[in-house]
């Protein structure tokens, strides 16, 4: 079925849409509905008592309100207001286009909360309305409460009052209800009920750190259907999936604004990933708000997750104008039961140094070393830059063990302990399976990593991104040569003579002081990007017969033959399986016009 097409159920004058309450995508159906069937007449499933609240909230949208309701007998009962609800959905296309509108709902004391377990909403975008109720109506529980029985009566009876002053009457009503309400509209009878008696019911809104907490359908969310509403019926349903990977991205430029990290376009996909299968664990297809921030926490940071939050919750209709008392409520107070996202940031320590570093003027900053040869890094981020170069050799060689390692069936030694997995594969030969290392892993030798290979794209025109290139060469003894490719030197001066720069890529070799500059070398000139230059040099200057890729993609075929022919061999590890974090830190690095400028050097580099 197409999920563009609306849906509804036709009963005489009265076309019946079924909905589950406080849903953007039962929202748009209602607006699609609505456009597609012009009806005189709107009635919905709302308590009959608070009409008059209900049409003046309906009247305010998009701006948010709440309906507060007290009885001596019972705690206060708080109905929301907001756009992705359908049922104000309803009322307020009626009140948009002048149309008569009726709350037609019993109003009951002591109403149970009732969570019935529902397929999620989100199937709607592709298997439609209709669909979608059929299945519920076989799925669900059969039995009412009494309570509900009496709701049922007398919204059927309102219905079939109503049906004799209109012809085309537009009832929006639960799911859980709207087959028996039709059923019980062809009775020629009904008992007399009565509603609930209210002492107080009155009109608010909430208060602005409120509404970021209580808001059913987050802010954000609630903010794109505003935005797609009046063009429902010419651009279909809004997608909840493409509204929360445009969260994710515009969190990402915002992270990116306030911690100064990099956010890679592998974060992305990550992230989606894993909210993908974290909805799926929970029995849904797309992640809650909740869901959402414990995904950018997990892959990101608590600063990312926090940056996810405040933009999720953000509402840009809120504004009161009719001065309406707030409320100041949380999420328990009108929803029950609610789970608490603590966000631990990081930031810099406020007494990391004995003395204050206040924020310099870098307008008189300058870059200006007295020859190419003077220029130098800076000792710590040297020293952070060759532990992580001595973990990937690690880590590599770690990788070679596991690959020679095999499982042999047990005969005289338990080698390196039961393989667990084969010995149950092969449970019914009634044989232990052993593991067993085989030869011994060679050293690694040289170590790549590229953060962005920085090529030109079909179709677009190219700005190069990473301007320098330059080879570096060890110090002393303890350091790599490096070569790399970055930023421009002179693009971000932080200090006198201190530049601060950010890689594109990277290539360490060690013993030091055998490497020439690569980038000019004529050996690489057939090489189809800077990354390339790298693992081919990686290649040429390792003494080991092992090199350690590190990158989003996989090297060339071509070049692990060139590898081949000189007895090496590369190691490729996805870049997304390192710590995004450390990677952040090893990526940008500060360059000195001098070795003088060490001694100041760390009164500008923070």
């Amino acid at each position: 079925m197409n999920a563009s097409r609306p849906f509804f159920i036709q009963q005489g004058h009265i076309y019946a849409i079924p909905i589950i309450h406080y849903n953007m995508e039962m929202a748009c159906q209602v607006k699609l509905a609505f456009d597609y069937l012009q009806p005189d007449c709107i009635a919905v499933e709302l308590p009959e008592t608070m009409q008059t609240q209900m049409l003046h909230a309906a009247a305010r949208l998009p701006d948010i309100s709440v309906i507060l309701s007290t009885h001596s007998d019972e705690s206060p009962v708080y109905f929301m207001c907001e756009p992705c609800d359908p049922l104000f959905e309803g009322l307020r296309s009626a009140a948009e286009n002048n149309i008569d509108a009726y709350c037609i709902d019993l109003d009951v004391k002591n109403y149970p909360e009732v969570r019935e377990p529902i397929p999620d909403p989100y199937a709607i975008q592709k298997i439609g309305l209709g669909t979608y109720f059929h299945i519920y109506e076989h799925a669900k529980n059969k039995k009412n409460q009494q309570l509900d029985q009496d709701r049922e009566i007398y919204m059927a009876r309102r219905l079939k009052e109503l049906s004799l002053r209109y012809d085309r009457i537009l009832f929006i009503g639960g799911m859980a209800h709207i087959t028996s309400i039709l059923e019980l509209v062809k009775n020629q009878s009904f008992p007399e009920l009565y509603h609930a008696q209210r002492d107080f019911i009155q009109l608010c809104t909430l208060s602005p750190e409120s509404y970021r907490e209580i808001m059913a359908e987050w802010g954000y969310l609630s903010t794109q259907y505003e935005l797609h509403r009046q063009l429902t019926s010419q651009n279909g349903l809004l997608d909840r999936q493409k509204v929360i990977f445009q969260l994710f991205k515009e969190a990402g430029e915002k992270y990116k604004e306030t911690t100064g990290n990099p956010f890679p376009g592998y974060n992305l996909r990550n992230i989606m990933k894993f909210a993908r299968n974290y909805a799926l664990i929970s029995q849904q297809l797309m992640p809650d708000l909740f869901r959402i921030l414990h995904v950018a926490k997990g892959c990101v940071d608590h600063n990312y997750a926090y940056e996810v939050w405040e933009l999720a919750t953000t509402y840009s209709y809120y504004k009161n104008i009719d001065a309406l008392p707030e409320l100041d409520l949380n999420a328990q107070d009108v929803w029950g039961h609610s789970q608490a996202v603590r966000f631990h940031l990081k930031e810099k320590g406020r007494k990391s140094s004995p003395f204050p570093k206040l924020r310099k003027d870098r307008s008189s900053f300058r870059f200006r070393p007295p020859n190419p040869f003077s220029i130098c890094s800076y000792p710590p981020e040297d020293v952070l830059i060759e532990k992580f170069g001595n973990f990937l050799k690690k880590k590599g060689h770690q990788l070679l063990v596991e690959e020679a390692a095999k499982t042999v069936p047990f005969s005289t030694s338990l080698e390196d302990g039961i393989d667990t997995k084969e010995t149950i594969r092969h449970w019914h030969e009634k044989k232990l399976f052993v593991k067993t290392s085989g030869k011994p892993a060679s050293g690694v030798g040289s170590v790549c990593i590229i953060f962005d290979e920085d090529k030109p794209l079909e179709n677009v025109p190219y700005v190069e991104k990473y301007p320098w290139y330059t080879t570096w060469i060890g110090e002393h003894q303890q350091e790599s040569d490096m070569s790399f490719f970055a930023t421009r030197l002179n693009q971000n001066v932080v200090g006198p003579g201190i530049s601060r720069c950010e890689y594109g890529g990277f290539m360490m070799s060690y013993p030091p002081r055998r490497m020439i500059n690569v980038w000019s070398d004529a050996d690489y000139q057939g090489c189809r990007s800077k990354s390339e230059v790298l693992l081919m040099a990686a290649i040429d200057y390792a003494v080991q017969p092992s090199v350690v890729y590190v990158a989003h993609s996989p090297p060339r075929s071509l070049l692990k033959s060139f590898a081949k022919r000189y007895g090496k061999k590369i190691i490729y590890i996805p870049i997304t399986q390192l710590s995004p974090l450390t990677l952040n830190k090893l990526r940008i690095f500060h360059v000195l016009d001098g070795q003088n400028r060490r001694e100041i050097a760390d009164e500008y580099i923070y």
